[in-house]
């Protein structure tokens, strides 16, 4: 039995218990006169009934008793006194239990010595207390530009609702037509599922966050699970990465023509256009809740799936010809065969020997640290991660006898000059990782800071292993300045399959600065990065960059104009300051020193005259110059200059009408070749309304656009466009834009036509 452990739990349900009071007197006095009642009345649970174990209300109205003391009224359920948790006053006698079990259960009343009222109820498991809302929508889209056309349907259900007060749910689905075989999954379908702070389960499609260079947002089809109890943390994720792909039929192979030890000639298959399935692993085991400290260990583990390709698809197709090292008796050149019609004329390479990239696997072992100090204003991240990765696995494992051969003949047991006697064998750790000469990096340190005669720093070496990723954050908020300190490094073959948008071999150093002023009205921001490649112990040539950045927000207030400003310098450096002379008495010029120059400036107001408007007006300034002044007159300048005027006025009548005209200005001044300089013009306009008729039912747009282009390239066209946003009900809406444009280049005219429509429906 489980019942409210404190009085608490009675106080906060007083003032439900008075707004019924008045309710139970009312009707215990109309009993009283119609029964002629002198004894106490049962109003809640009734005796014998069946009732939910949530929230159970025990009323008794005492209204026809008189001079109750109310210090002999004592109540019990189930033999337990709960007299200090009932509400207790002349009239009646409540007590509000948040649960009871399932089961029987007997209530005794005591009011003055008295012989108890005794009564019983049963109780059934709690019911779902379920809310639910939803939302569902599809579009359509039809695009005709020029002479392609691409047309897109899909349905997007999105739904989401609670139960037990202590179960969360959502789904994210998207079907659409993008979907193909040839393509990695366009459809999502995917469902959570939450349960109190204890635990959050995904099933099918999300994008799991583990670390920033383990997982750190792509999407998966599989099982994404995170556990949280106190100060611990689980979070598992196993699934697909990506699905495989057998490759378009017509281009599934390409083939070369061998021949047998009998000097018949064959064709020799090898597979194309193919994708493996890759699979992946990935957990991060975390002590500490996170809001002062917490450690993090996580590891991931990427495999392709080498059976998941079939390496002989009937169907597939090839046009067989004849090549100089002879024909295949009985096909005939230029003749379309499918695989199974070439029968044993044919022969398959190994996969080994396919086209293409070879299959991977691939280990990620790392940790983060998080500290939070001076209630959050102090916040100290770091991680650090390790990465190995074959590229091609095909043939399995090296065995530690075939790494001793691997630099050298000789059977010395080394491997250069690194003892393999201690060394366990490869072949044994093959479901870990698979080794072999594939992986990058083979040897993962300089092993030349190993031994007698090292001749680099071993924590040199250390720090600039190819596959070590580490970064190190710092984070201060004090009266107003939010100061962050940032240093990150990814070495050249770091790698990790789950996160394949990680910018590898950079090194990389940032400061910034916001400082807050006049009540937030005014902000500051300032910023320093730097990054470069000087990541291992021999780099040639050093290329690096370096950015500085000014802003200015500044918020007036009410009836003021906005403005941002924004000022950025971005010098670049390739390391190369010389030219290289080549074979035939020429030379290249690599050579790479640039400067560019970024301002952007916004202003924006909103104010009445005669209507309401809000005004923005934007321009934008890059400039890129070349350092080097002793180009060759071959060489293509890297130097540009480009300026963009945006101005906007919206426009709000009085009647309900809405308007927008936009104007747009570009001039772009640029190499088009060697000693070539060109420049590019636009000018583009929109004229936009939006009107509502029908009580706010039906909300219609109308617009015009124009652009014209002049210079490298001359150009124009105009266009209409109009839509409508039809709310049939409540919770039922429909869209339908539709856009025409003309456009003219170069003598030639071609039409662009796009169709929208959109069903929404929400629950």
């Amino acid at each position: 039995m489980k019942m409210g452990t404190s009085k608490k739990l009675l106080f906060d349900s007083n003032r439900k218990i008075t707004i019924m009071k008045k309710y139970i007197i009312f009707l215990a006095l109309f009993s009283s006169i119609l029964l002629s009642q002198s004894d106490v009345l049962i109003m809640s649970p009734d005796p014998n009934s069946e009732i939910s174990g949530h929230d159970v209300l025990i009323a008794i109205s005492t209204f026809g008793i008189r001079g109750i003391d109310l210090n002999n009224i004592q109540l019990l359920l189930d033999g337990e006194d709960i007299s200090d948790l009932a509400y207790m006053d002349e009239d009646m006698v409540t007590c509000l239990l948040d649960q009871l079990e399932p089961g029987l259960h007997q209530i005794q009343l005591f009011i003055d010595g008295r012989g108890p009222k005794t009564w019983s109820f049963t109780t059934t498991l709690r019911e779902p207390t379920l809310k639910y809302s939803g939302r569902i929508r599809s579009s359509s889209s039809m695009d005709k530009i020029d002479d392609q056309t691409l047309n897109i349907s899909q349905v997007m259900v999105n739904f989401k609702g609670s139960a037990y007060e202590w179960m969360k749910f959502k789904t994210n689905v998207k079907i659409t037509t993008q979907e193909q075989a040839l393509y990695q999954p366009r459809n999502v379908l995917g469902f959570e599922i939450t349960l109190k702070d204890y635990a959050t389960i995904n099933v099918g499609d999300s994008n799991p966050r583990l670390s920033h260079f383990t997982m750190n947002g792509k999407r998966i089809r599989g099982l994404n699970a995170n556990f949280k109890w106190r100060w611990f943390n689980l979070h598992f994720v196993q699934g697909e990465i990506n699905r495989a792909i057998e490759g378009d039929l017509k281009k599934a192979y390409s083939y070369s023509i061998d021949t047998d030890d009998e000097g018949t000639k064959f064709l020799s298959l090898s597979r194309n256009g193919y994708t493996f399935a890759q699979n992946v692993m990935a957990g991060r085991l975390a002590l500490g809740r996170g809001e002062k400290f917490q450690w993090g260990l996580n590891f991931m583990k990427a495999r392709d799936d080498t059976n998941s390709v079939t390496p002989d698809l009937n169907n597939a197709e090839i046009v067989y010809s004849p090549d100089a090292t002879g024909s295949v008796s009985g096909l005939d050149s230029g003749v379309v065969y499918t695989i199974s019609e070439l029968g044993t004329k044919a022969h398959y390479l190994e996969g080994k020997n396919w086209a293409g990239d070879g299959p991977k696997d691939n280990l990620v072992i790392g940790t983060d640290l998080g500290i939070s100090l001076f209630n959050k204003r102090l916040r100290l991240d770091g991680e650090l991660a390790f990465s190995l990765t074959n590229t091609n696995i095909w043939g399995g494992p090296l065995t530690l006898a075939a790494l001793d051969t691997l630099m050298d003949d000789s059977l010395d047991n080394k491997l250069s000059s690194f003892d393999l006697s201690s060394f366990p064998d490869p072949a044994d750790y093959e479901k870990i990782l698979i080794i072999n000469p594939n992986m990058a990096p083979l040897v993962p340190i300089d092993i030349n800071a190993f031994g007698d005669s090292a001749t680099v720093d071993l924590m040199d070496a250390v720090l600039s292993m190819p596959s070590l990723a580490y970064r190190g954050r710092a984070v201060t908020n004090f009266y107003g300045n939010y100061l962050a300190v940032e240093y990150s490094q990814v070495g050249p073959q770091y790698n990790s399959l789950a996160n394949p948008y990680l910018v590898k071999n950079k090194r990389e150093f940032s400061v910034s600065d916001k400082l807050k002023l006049l009540q937030n009205r005014l902000m500051l921001t300032m910023g320093y990065k730097h990054q470069d490649d000087d990541i291992l112990t021999m780099v040639d040539n050093l290329k690096s960059q370096n950015t500085m950045s000014l802003g200015i927000n500044a918020l007036p207030g009410p009836g003021l104009p906005t403005l941002n400003f924004t000022y950025r310098f971005i010098d670049r450096d390739n390391g190369i300051d010389k030219l290289i002379p080549l074979p035939d008495s020429t030379f290249t010029d690599n050579r790479e020193n640039t400067h560019t120059n970024n301002i952007m400036v916004n202003i924006s107001h909103r104010f009445d005259l005669v209507w309401s408007h809000a005004l923005s007006g934007t321009f934008v300034n890059v400039n890129k110059t070349d350092n080097f002044t002793n180009r060759d007159t071959n060489f293509v300048d890297p130097a540009m200059s480009t300026n963009v005027m945006n101005f906007t006025l919206s426009t709000r009548y009085n009647f309900q009408l809405k308007t927008t005209l936009n104007l747009t200005i570009n001039s772009s001044e640029l190499s088009i070749g060697p000693g070539e300089r060109g420049i590019q013009d636009f000018l583009t306009t929109n004229f936009d309304t939006e009107y509502p008729f029908y009580k706010n039912q039906i909300l219609g747009k109308i617009g015009l656009n124009y652009a014209q282009g002049s210079g490298l390239v001359d150009m124009s066209w105009i266009g209409f466009k109009s839509g409508i946003k039809w709310k049939i009900f409540d919770q039922f809406s429909v869209k339908i834009h539709g856009e025409y444009r003309s456009k003219k280049t170069g003598g030639f005219k071609k039409n662009t036509v796009i169709a929208r429509a959109n069903l929404e429906y929400s629950f």
